[in-house]
């Protein structure tokens, strides 16, 4: 009897653990940047102006930047 196919396992190597520092220490640096930078600022949206605090509008700008990575990532598997 063949053996039944194995479900591919996440990396643990020695890569994997880079792409987590490497991962963790932008989260960080990210928010720090987002910490420092509360002004209240315009944002044009298409349109209308947008007043919101800077802090905001970084950390959609990186949700957004997240969530498009994670979106190209599945694609390419």
């Amino acid at each position: 009897m063949p053996d039944a196919p194995r479900p591919k396992q996440a990396s643990t190597g020695p890569g994997a653990n880079a792409r987590w520092i490497v991962g963790g220490v932008l989260l960080v640096l990210a928010v720090i940047f987002i910490l420092e930078n509360r002004d209240p600022v315009g944002i044009r949206l298409l349109i209308p102006l947008v007043i919101m605090p800077q802090w905001a509008a970084l950390t959609l700008t990186l949700v957004i930047g997240f969530i498009v990575g994670m979106l190209v990532s599945r694609r390419r598997k």
